[in-house]
């Protein structure tokens, strides 16, 4: 077996045999090979980012390999298949994007795949989310605090390889890539949460069941550290989660039972980010009902004052930015045609530098440079080389160390003290009114620019977020149930 892994995983790379016939296009068989070593050499990039630009250890690169020969082990009947047979499997390839748009509107908001679904995907033709998934399982396995919401602000920023990730091969491999499979290499969206946790607990689910791999736990102390230094939480918040986490019963592993549907709380990073904010909302609510607790000793004697909290987490965005009016990656994908009248002179230089750099092929230009007079023509007239570039803000890295220590003690010395009521049947005491929001759009204001922060720093949505949420709150509830029961069958 390690024969044929290591065969499968160092062959891909020795592709100067698959070029015998000029400049004709692949089909078939040929087709497909040629798209599979295509998609590993841009996880060979991303690879490579991890470990070069971001300090990952090198055994990423070991790890994630070895998962990419599991996953193309699984394609052993496409890939052995005739050229007839294989004539058919670049249709495959808009039925795999076709399920995952399904997948995003599916009837049940917490539900992230189904077996219908994950079938077709699991022994389906990969693509750049599978990429992805590999990259941040592999991360997980060597229990690195790295979580999905950095994978998303990497890609967002263009520096981990996905949108227009073709622009990474060679020339040659592209010529003889059919339309279908060029389609499924250069993505013009951004990158979907749901579509991206769908792959991520199919592709664990098949290495479970057909490798017997056994996924480790989610590093929780760092992660929980990182969230409270960005979220400028109080160190109350850390002990408490991990307690509500133990008495929910949850180890934060992933482990498939053979569920007909798998949904948001089945995540373990749902799990966590949803323990976490339940423990924000108990001890500092974001309504303003006045709870008095027993005691000065009580975590919940302490309030956050929400509003001053949004204004010391927008400074240090502001900071981040250092004064730089431009935007960011994700604000220039977002702008419609409307936008551009509203722009002033340096934003609509960067607008349209953003522009040429991401639709603009320089291989391609590069290479009809000489014999194409028309475009040459156009070059002369419109000029876009020699011109200072304006690169948008890059917000990946997040806010910097000692920038993250200054907001956590800007908001911690803005912090008051909640009176203190011992006994008094009308007071409303901390835990008591709780509010419980089924939907994004009724989070009031404060919690809904918390929700945002978490959500984008845990990698879920909004709406994902307050699920996640909204399952842990219900799990909450049946606890003291069954607490309640137990104390009536022992009559008390």
């Amino acid at each position: 077996m390690r024969k044929r892994l290591a065969n499968v995983r160092f062959e891909a790379f020795t592709a100067t045999g698959i070029f015998a016939n000029g400049n004709l296009e692949f089909s078939g068989r040929r087709a497909f090979d040629l798209y599979l070593k295509c998609l590993q050499l841009i996880l060979r990039h991303q690879v490579w980012f991890l470990v070069q630009e971001k300090g990952v250890p090198k055994e990423l690169e070991i790890v994630v390999f070895d998962l990419w020969a599991l996953r193309v082990a699984q394609l052993g009947d496409k890939i052995a298949s005739s050229s007839a047979e294989a004539d058919s499997q670049q249709s495959q390839v808009f039925n795999t994007l076709e399920s995952e748009d399904e997948q995003t509107t599916d009837n049940d908001r917490g539900t992230i795949s189904t077996p219908k679904f994950r079938d077709r995907q699991l022994y389906g033709t990969p693509n750049l989310y599978d990429c992805l998934a590999l990259c941040y399982l592999g991360m997980s396995t060597l229990r690195l605090p790295i979580t999905p919401g950095d994978i998303h602000a990497w890609v967002t920023d263009r520096k981990l390889a996905y949108r227009r990730a073709i622009k990474l091969l060679p020339l040659d491999m592209r010529d003889r890539l059919p339309p279908t499979y060029h389609a499924v290499l250069d993505p013009q969206t951004m990158l979907n949460y749901r579509i991206f946790y769908t792959t991520l607990t199919n592709l664990e689910i098949s290495f479970e069941k057909d490798h017997e791999v056994q996924w480790p736990a989610l590093n929780v102390q760092p992660l929980l550290f990182r969230y409270l230094k960005q979220l400028a939480l109080p160190l109350e918040v850390y002990d408490a989660t991990l307690r509500l986490a133990d008495l929910l019963g949850y180890n934060f592993v992933f482990r498939y039972s053979g569920r007909h549907r798998l949904g948001i709380r089945h995540l373990p990073e749902a799990q966590l980010i949803g323990c976490l904010v339940v423990c924000v909302k108990l001890f500092y609510p974001f309504d303003k009902i006045k709870r008095s607790p027993e005691s000065s000793s009580e975590p919940t004697s302490a309030v956050i004052d929400w509003r001053k909290w949004s204004k010391h987490m927008a400074a240090a965005k502001r900071a981040q930015r250092e004064g730089n009016p431009g935007f960011t990656t994700e604000e220039l994908t977002k702008i419609q045609e409307s936008d551009v009248f509203q722009m002033g002179a340096e934003q609509l230089d960067q607008y349209l530098d953003f522009y040429a750099d991401t639709f603009i092929d320089d291989a391609e230009v590069q290479r009809t440079k000489e014999s194409d007079d028309f475009r040459n023509a156009l070059y002369g007239m419109f000029p876009i080389e020699g011109k200072e570039e304006r690169p948008p803000v890059q917000t990946s890295d997040g806010v910097s160390h000692e920038k993250a220590l200054e907001t956590v003690q800007a908001v911690h010395a803005s912090m008051k003290t909640a009176a203190i009521v011992e006994d008094d049947s009308d007071i409303v005491r901390p835990g008591q009114m709780y509010p419980i929001w089924r939907n994004a759009d009724d989070l009031p204001q404060r919690a809904a620019t918390f929700y945002e922060e978490a959500a984008r720093l845990a990698g879920f949505s909004l709406d994902m977020l307050v699920n996640a949420v909204f399952f842990t709150e219900a799990r909450v509830e049946k606890w003291r149930r069954r607490q309640k029961e137990g104390r009536r069958g022992r009559g008390e």
